[in-house]
């Protein structure tokens, strides 16, 4: 475990082909890791290349899903990806079907904690080459005060910043779960002449009719599916087709090989796809991987927060390439990135304080 949100593994085969994956329940790192530990013995002496066999067995041997356990298969099995690429010196693009795209599209992050802030970086984002952003209006100073209030300063956040920017540029709204549906609803009607890209985690739907009734009843592409840890949850949450974008994340939805299943999953419902980052850089090359390889791709994250891009490209030695938005496919074999040897100690474990006052958002 490193850094803030990090926390890697290594798999090395007895014929010293190393791998590396990520876990994406970074908010429990600690059980992650216990769940990592529990996979290791069994994992001993297997055939590395056999990775669906290995994958099945992990998930289906104690049926105990969850986050936490999901996240640990995940970057077992990116690992694992990993190590067939080595093997057959292919990148692990080329080994899920080849590239649709050289050139992955990216969305540039809207920071800023005021509106005019906010409309500066959008700016700023555009003429750096992005045609594509996403912002977050839930985390301005102005979204305080009565319900009207807050209503207002974030449908005015998302109108502003759609008079700067233009018609030629996407923009993705990021709830992250914080809003009632109520509230969700009624901010969605007040900005439909912006005409979003998408409105991501409107709520927060562990209840999945409550979230098809907010589809229904908002006019608005919805984009969801950052923490669904099993392909079945894909299916339940697309089988009424009111979503518009599905948000799969590599180090939490099973590694490359759920991933791969839940985009097709998603095409069948004409679905495209906007893969979730939130953590380091071994996701961030997998989901270039997954991106390359499937015909309905949308847009990809970089990182949670524009603060930590430049972490991710240290914690590498072969950092990623941007180029107008854009970002280059890795062209090595495997998913094309190697952790630094210096990385416990460049990027020392930051412990997360649990704080019930504080909000990271904010």
């Amino acid at each position: 475990m490193t850094g803030w949100r990090r926390i890697f593994v290594r798999i090395t085969t007895d014929e010293g082909i190393t791998g590396v994956g990520e876990g994406g329940n970074w908010g429990f790192r600690e059980s992650v890791a216990g769940a990592v530990h529990r996979m290791e013995e069994p994992l001993l002496g297997q055939d590395p290349l056999c990775i669906e066999y290995l994958d099945a067995e992990l998930y289906n041997r104690f049926k105990f899903g969850g986050t936490s356990v999901c996240s640990a298969i995940s970057a077992i099995d990116v690992a694992l990806w990993d190590i067939k690429g080595k093997y057959f010196n292919l990148p692990v693009y080329q080994m899920l079907g080849g590239a649709v795209r050289k050139k992955i599209r990216l969305w540039g992050v809207v920071s800023g904690k005021n509106i005019p802030a906010s409309v500066e970086c959008a700016l700023r984002l555009k003429e750096e080459g992005y045609d594509c952003i996403r912002l977050n209006p839930t985390n301005i100073e102005e979204a305080d005060g009565s319900y009207a209030m807050r209503l207002d300063a974030m449908s005015r956040m998302i109108h502003e910043i759609r008079a700067a920017v233009g018609k030629e540029v996407d923009i993705g709204c990021e709830i992250h779960r914080s809003l009632q549906p109520h509230e969700s609803i009624e901010l969605m009607r007040m900005v439909e002449d912006v005409h979003l890209l998408f409105f991501e985690d409107p709520i927060n739907y562990e209840n999945y009719q409550t979230l098809q009734s907010v589809c229904r009843k908002a006019q608005a592409p919805i984009g969801v599916g950052e923490r669904s840890f099993c392909i079945q949850d894909v299916d339940m949450l697309l089988k009424e087709d009111q979503i518009a974008f599905l948000r799969p994340d590599v180090a939490v939805m099973g590694g490359l090989t759920g991933c791969k299943k839940a985009c097709a999953i998603a095409e069948s419902h004409y679905v495209n796809v906007i893969p979730h980052i939130a953590t380091g850089s071994v996701c961030v090359a997998a989901s270039l991987a997954l991106a390359a390889s499937i015909p309905n791709f949308e847009v990809m994250e970089m990182c949670p927060a524009p603060g930590e891009w430049p972490k991710i490209q240290e914690e590498i030695t072969e950092p990623f390439v941007i180029e107008k938005g854009h970002m280059l496919l890795k062209e090595g074999p495997g998913i094309g990135v190697t952790l630094r040897d210096d990385i416990l100690e460049t990027a020392p474990y930051h412990e997360w304080k649990w704080n019930l006052n504080y909000n990271e958002y904010k």
